[in-house]
């Protein structure tokens, strides 16, 4: 659509482009879109809103009337003259009578135009809210249905408190919800009543409906704008009356299941009690807060007893009841545990039944979240406990409190066994993806809150454990195929693994055990994917009981040629990483697996990338004459196959796929294979393995290189295999420096991409300073920055975007270059006034990863400066043009998101060049209009001078441009 006129706007037009809008696909719609918008924020606006909300137009053209009414009250209030505001109010409420017939959709705009219309008008309608309960709750609107006044009423009451947290004022936002606040009573007074007289009659659809909005009410008041606890209780009384009259007929008489009415009812009751129970300003009332605690424990737990039971019928309700213990035990955690200590005989009554109801809800019947919803939300609370009583600074009260927690935990811990049980073969049909990727992370969620259980009892946790084990080792010799209990406890002990390392118990021993003895090929396979995961847990603990490796060996082995091979390669990556030195006498046989595994071609792709690894650390540990013949039968695959590609030329799917599947194994291998283990070994001069294959194999990396130029991932695979090949050698590495800088150059030659620049980062950081390299890394930077420069070059500025990750990798690696070698600056022949040029591009590009660097970069080049005269000379010259692209920045270019990130750079300025920074700040900023026209002098004056002054305190200057990018974007008002 062309661009609107806003002088004068077609309503026939306007009709037409919301039907378009409301009616058509989302390309159309993104289209009219923009459209509307522009016209809904044009003066016209006030005019063509009443327009299209006479009778006969359509319903879409009806609610864009009265969305556009309600944006421009919401949003250009200051459009409206004094003496035209009393008209504005009669308009509205007309056609809230026009409309209360319906659509409601239409009608509930309305209500909310209302309400930003009375709360712009508190100060000269201050009995506004009063008139219209008094309005609507007496009915004294004629041919207009009493059920109909009363939803108008709630309706435009709700909007009141939301319209006041987001409406454009001049007001200052405390000071608006202060006046509203003053309201609260009469709202609560009103709602309270209302409640009440309906606590006695029979409730038809229109009864719910309304006292849904009566609970939202309330809630939504309390939410916005708050109110004092104490004065909280007598509606909580009324709102807990209205959860019980929901549930107990509904229960105790049909089919015992409440209706959705009910069901939406009563949960609206337990949030807007949340509300009032949460409150920023609820923990000055102790002694209210105990009140409303037992409120909710007399009136609620009759109905938790009912329903904790597996599959019932009124899990929602159950839900949200237990969402209000929580969040209440949550907000005040303090307060519970100065319950336990009272000596008030009934505050540690109200404590101890409230602790227990939250177990209850951990311990819900059932596995969730089929069978139930509860048990998660109760998980974070066993968290904040603990943690709020090691918090304790009185002794005494610390020590009190933990003996009154230690019984709980441990009651916990066999909770959470049970609740970790995974559903077996015979439930699992009722089980969806989403369902079973949602048990995943409860599960997590359980390992977790095991540490907490640790952190309470020690080890006393292993006690509780191990009965638990032998229990479930029993059940499974009477009942063979039930797996699920002896999972979940080999599961529990994984979860504390990190806590027993030089154990003494008995405990370990036994669980090792057991999990060499369980008859794995009867029992469900993911019995032996938790045991694999668990013997990589426990590796720490190996190290120092090294007798019971060759059983974790046995087991091992065992999974990785089984359906669960990727939990057997991440348990031998730990044992091979953590136990290496204690594998010697087991390298050889456990190679040989490996080797079979391998090549058995079962395995995932990123199951045999991983056993790399541990094939890297076993390789380490033969004697040099022994490993040729495992990189012979092992890693010279892998070469073969890209030889043979690479021979090919076939730049197919499938070969592209496999190149990066054996780069990937090859540098994994690079990553683990090296022979340096001691400190004696190092006197003997070995030649590393990883540097015999290197020199064997180079060519071929520069084949890959010049074949699959187009492909990033392929590239990076490669790349990836050499610096790992670099880090492990290191200075070993040096034989091969030539080579690499060919395979890099030629790399550049044809394509300048993220993987290659950093490859040269590193070769460059690790070797500019050794003896002999220096000429070498010299020209390997001046290759980096002269290829990156002319894909620059190459590309049209309004289009760096499509480079920004070349861009920001180029810049992030430079910005390490001159921060860890400083002496790479002294070559005078780089060109500094370009990098400097293409930095303040970089700075200015939307990406937040390109920001980031450009600064890095920019700020490591202005500090080390100082140390060289001809970069001086440099920051010099282009300062005061750095300045103008950073303020440009902050004012308008860059996502306000990112504006604190050019605190560094300025800071740099600072601390290096003071005297001129503040004469480019000065001279930047007295361009008229610069950065936005939405500054006045006086405060470009004010912010200069506050940038100049700070020169060390880098949150108080992000503070000052965050404050200044608001300004200068005319955002004030929404953040006031």
């Amino acid at each position: 659509m062309e661009r609107i006129n806003l002088e004068n706007i077609d309503i026939a037009r306007l009709e037409e482009a919301v039907v378009v809008f409301y009616r058509s696909n989302s390309q159309e719609q993104a289209i009219t879109h923009e459209w509307l918008t522009e016209a809904e924020g044009s003066p016209q606006a006030w005019q063509f809103s009443w327009q299209l909300m006479q009778l006969g137009k359509s319903q879409e053209v009806q609610f864009f009337g009265a969305i556009t009414l309600h944006a421009k009250l919401m949003k250009h209030w200051n459009e409206v003259p004094p003496e035209n505001r009393e008209e504005l109010k009669q308009k509205i409420l007309e056609k809230i009578v026009q409309f209360a017939g319906g659509p409601k959709i239409v009608l509930n705009r309305l209500c909310i135009a209302l309400g930003a219309y009375i709360v712009h008008m508190l100060d000269e309608w201050p009995n506004a809210i009063e008139e219209v309960i008094d309005t609507f709750q007496n009915q004294r609107i004629p041919n207009v249905k009493p059920d109909v006044q009363l939803w108008i009423m709630l309706e435009v009451l709700t909007a009141i408190p939301e319209e006041a947290q987001v409406i454009h004022t001049s007001v200052k936002r405390v000071t608006l919800r202060a006046e509203v606040g003053k309201r609260v009573p009469v709202i609560l007074q009103t709602m309270e009543a209302y409640l009440r007289q309906q606590m006695n009659r029979v409730w038809d659809a229109e009864a719910y409906s309304n006292m849904i909005r009566a609970v939202k009410c309330v809630g939504t008041w309390i939410k916005n704008i708050g109110y004092s606890l104490e004065a909280c209780v007598t509606i909580t009384a009324v709102l807990l009356e209205v959860v019980n009259k929901c549930y107990w007929p509904a229960v105790q008489t049909g089919d015992g299941c409440m209706s959705a009415d009910e069901n939406e009812l009563a949960e609206n009751c337990l949030k807007s009690m949340v509300n009032i129970m949460i409150q920023p300003e609820s923990h000055s009332y102790p002694k209210t807060a105990f009140v409303l605690l037992r409120m909710y424990l007399d009136s609620l737990c009759e109905i938790t007893k009912m329903e904790w039971k597996r599959d019932n019928d009124n899990e929602d309700i159950i839900v949200h009841i237990y969402m209000l213990f929580v969040s209440a035990v949550e907000r005040h955690s303090s307060l519970l545990l100065s319950g336990v200590i009272s000596p008030d005989p009934i505050l540690p009554i109200t404590v101890n039944r409230m602790v227990q109801e939250i177990l209850h809800c951990t311990d819900k019947p059932g596995i969730y979240p089929v069978e139930e919803s509860c048990s998660t939300m109760a998980l974070a609370f066993w968290y904040m406990l603990q943690d709020e009583v090691f918090a304790m600074t009185n002794e005494e009260h610390k020590r009190r409190c933990w003996e009154y927690i230690k019984p709980l935990y441990a009651h916990l811990t066999s909770i959470l066994v049970r609740k970790s049980e995974q559903p077996d073969e015979k439930s699992l049909d009722r089980w969806s993806s989403d369902d079973l990727e949602c048990f995943r992370c409860y599960r997590q969620d359980i390992s977790d809150t095991f540490m907490y259980c640790y952190d309470v009892l020690h080890d006393y946790i292993l006690v509780i454990l191990s009965a638990m084990l032998d229990e479930a080792i029993a059940d499974m010799q009477r009942h063979p195929t039930h797996w699920t209990k002896l999972e979940a406890c080999i599961y529990s002990f994984q979860s504390v693994a990190e806590h027993f390392t030089n154990d003494t118990s008995r405990q370990i021993p036994n669980l090792m055990r057991v999990l060499n003895e369980i008859p794995y090929e009867k029992m469900n396979v993911k019995l032996l994917g938790t045991a694999l995961e668990t013997i990589g847990s426990y590796c720490n603990w190996l190290m120092e009981n090294p007798t019971y490796i060759p059983a974790a060996i046995d087991l091992l082995v065992r999974g990785l040629n089984s359906s669960m091979s990727a939990q057997a390669t991440l348990g031998l990556k730990e044992l091979c990483r953590d136990c290496q030195l204690q594998l010697k006498p087991y390298a050889e046989p456990l190679l040989n697996a490996c080797h079979a595994s391998l090549n058995a071609g079962r395995m995932k792709n990123s199951d045999s990338v991983r056993l790399m690894f541990s094939i890297g650390k076993l390789m380490s540990l033969l004697p040099p004459d022994g490993i040729p013949k495992y990189l012979d039968i092992i890693v010279s695959p892998c070469f073969e196959e890209l030889q043979a590609i690479c021979q090919s030329d076939g730049k197919t799917p499938t070969a592209r796929i496999r190149t990066i599947f054996r780069l990937n194994m090859i540098s994994t291998l690079f990553s683990s294979l090296n022979t340096d283990l001691s400190e004696e070994d190092k006197e003997i001069q070995i030649v590393q393995p990883v540097l015999l294959v290197m020199q064997r194999t180079m060519p071929i990396f520069r084949r890959i290189a010049e074949m699959w130029v187009e492909e990033l991932d392929v590239l990076e695979a490669a790349c990836s295999a050499m610096k790992h090949a670099i880090m492990n050698l290191r200075s070993s590495f040096r034989p091969m420096l030539q080579d690499l800088c060919y395979f890099i150059v030629a790399s550049f030659q044809t394509r300048c991409c993220a993987p290659t620049l950093e490859i040269s980062k590193t070769t460059i950081v690790m070797f500019y300073r050794e003896e002999g390299c220096k000429p070498y890394m010299q020209e390997l930077l001046r290759e980096f920055i002269k290829h990156s420069f002319k894909l620059f070059e190459n590309t049209p500025q309004q289009n760096f975007s499509n480079i920004s990750d070349t861009m920001e990798a180029f810049f992030g690696c430079l910005a390490q270059i001159v921060k860890k070698i400083p002496q790479a600056l002294e070559d005078k022949t780089l060109a500094y006034d370009r990098l400097v040029y293409y930095g303040q591009r970089c700075m200015t590009l939307p990406e937040s990863g390109a920001i980031r660097c450009g600064i890095q970069f920019m700020t490591h080049f202005t500090i080390q400066s100082r140390n060289h005269e001809h970069i001086t000379e440099v920051v010099l010259k282009t300062g005061e043009q750095t300045v103008y692209f950073i303020m440009m920045c902050v004012g308008y270019l860059t996502p306000r998101s990112q504006v604190d990130k050019f605190a560094d750079i300025i800071l740099a300025f600072n601390k290096k060049y003071p005297a001129e920074l503040a004469i480019w700040l000065k001279t930047v900023m007295s361009v008229p209009h610069f950065p936005t026209p939405l500054l006045n002098d006086a405060e470009k004056s004010r912010y200069v001078s506050l940038i100049i002054k700070e020169k060390v305190n880098k949150r108080l200057l992000q503070q000052h441009l965050s404050e200044m990018a608001i300004k200068l974007r005319g955002l004030t008002e929404k953040f006031q």
